[in-house]
């Protein structure tokens, strides 16, 4: 047996999923320990391996703010090449709960590392920055990296790139098996939670839409492949989905599967979903990771629907959310932050994370507290909650600096600070 790739995803405090491609079969098992060198494991029963080559498994009964490691077996050879690590989430939702979660974006275009191998692979990146933030994130204890769009810049359905325009099932597991065959992004993705929604290039053409010619095919192979909670809509539908760590709510939006330009960013279904879990959940602070600008001047960013953003802020203000939340974009290639008083839209802060390694971008000078176009360059979110008061730092790096950050405290009372830290990288 080998192991093709093998990710985590979405977990919990008591339980973790994960995704595995083999190239064998016809079953397999997958084990965890505690212990870094993979002593007395616990193994889960047979997996049965799909005819892609593939297993979608995961474990209970797990104990919370504890790492795991584990690995995959096929009929009693242990793959070793591999080891996958995670840190279940600190406390059970609705107890207070602090963390890390890296929030990451956009690499493969123009890159300064390209891929080492795949079918386009100047459309592919094996930058040195995933190390960096992989040896961040186990130093650190970060329990998840969240990866907000352009994962490659394969267009698929645009027949660029030296690339069928089919925009098939299989070409789009090929993309992620490309993906995946990138060393340093493999190792990162196995070595912490891991949720990922598309943006355009690795959905289908620049800009694209519902009308993408890939779009079912898409959803398709995202939905095989991508370990998620439970989405809330069936097959052929967006894969938006939300969970909760402790007391504070991220939201992960589908920007793309069912845009219409100049009508609906998010669609009918997407925007009933959210409007229902705005008014009804019971978390005390929001982290939303919406892969498309909130803030932005082009018909591709929430300024082509601003009709439909304006609802949501009717929804955010109605349950007071716009003063306990952060919003997290990416797509524009830079660092920026917007302070709540600079967003005009909503007044809670925004900050784009990106980019990893794509193409830098200038962008729009609604963003007050400033704007970093460059490479290696993401952002964290700390959530700290106290058991009264919740704070949400999100800080924009590149490579291991700090830049900037803002913060939203919500307790008895809600504020907004912002600033520099001391060491932070003057640009």
């Amino acid at each position: 047996m080998t192991v093709i790739w093998m990710i985590n995803g979405n977990g919990g405090p008591t339980s973790m999923a994960v995704s595995v491609r083999v190239t064998t079969g016809p079953t397999i098992r997958i084990g965890r320990s505690t212990a870094p060198d993979f002593s007395s494991p616990v193994w889960s029963s047979a997996l049965t391996v799909n005819s892609t080559g593939q297993v979608k498994g995961g474990w209970s009964g797990l104990t919370p703010g504890t790492r795991y490691w584990w690995r995959v077996e096929d009929n009693g050879v242990v793959d070793t090449s591999g080891t996958g690590t995670f840190v279940t989430d600190p406390a059970p939702v609705g107890d207070p709960a602090s963390y890390t979660v890296a929030c990451i974006g956009d690499a493969g275009i123009t890159p300064v590392v390209p891929g080492v191998t795949g079918a386009a692979v100047s459309r592919l990146s094996n930058h040195p920055i995933f190390d960096t933030i992989r040896q961040r994130a186990l130093a650190e204890g970060w329990l998840a990296v969240i990866h907000h769009g352009d994962l490659h810049y394969y267009d698929l359905g645009s027949g660029s790139h030296g690339l069928s325009s089919a925009a098939s099932v299989t070409q789009y597991r090929g993309a992620l098996d490309d993906v995946f065959a990138q060393p340093r992004q493999h190792e990162l993705y196995r070595s912490a939670q891991f949720a990922w929604m598309h943006d355009d290039h690795d959905y289908g053409p620049n800009d694209s839409d519902s009308t993408s010619p890939g779009r079912a095919n898409y959803l398709q192979v995202y939905r095989e492949r991508i370990a998620t909670p439970t989405l809330p809509l069936g097959a052929g539908n967006p894969v938006f989905y939300s969970w909760q760590t402790g007391r504070v709510l991220h939201i992960l939006s589908d920007t793309r599967s069912a845009r219409v330009p100049g009508s609906t960013m998010l669609g009918a279904a997407q925007l009933a979903w959210l409007q229902t879990l705005l008014a009804t959940s019971t978390a005390e602070a929001l982290v939303w990771h919406m892969p498309t600008p909130w803030l932005g001047l082009g018909a591709d960013t929430w300024a082509g629907f601003t009709s439909e953003r304006a609802t949501i802020v009717g929804w955010l203000q109605a349950r007071n959310w716009h003063r306990r939340m952060v919003m997290i974009n990416a797509d524009a290639h830079t660092l920026a932050i917007s302070s709540a008083a600079g967003n005009a839209h909503g007044g809670f802060p925004v900050v784009l994370c990106a980019g990893l390694d794509a193409s830098p971008h200038t962008w729009t000078a609604q963003y007050d507290m400033g704007m970093w176009p460059g490479r290696e360059q993401y952002a964290t979110v700390r959530v700290d909650d106290t058991g009264r008061d919740i704070s949400l730092t999100a800080t924009v790096w590149r490579r291991t600096r700090p830049i900037r950050w803002v913060a939203v405290n919500t307790g008895g009372t809600t504020h907004v600070a912002a600033g520099s830290p001391a060491n932070a990288l003057a640009l």
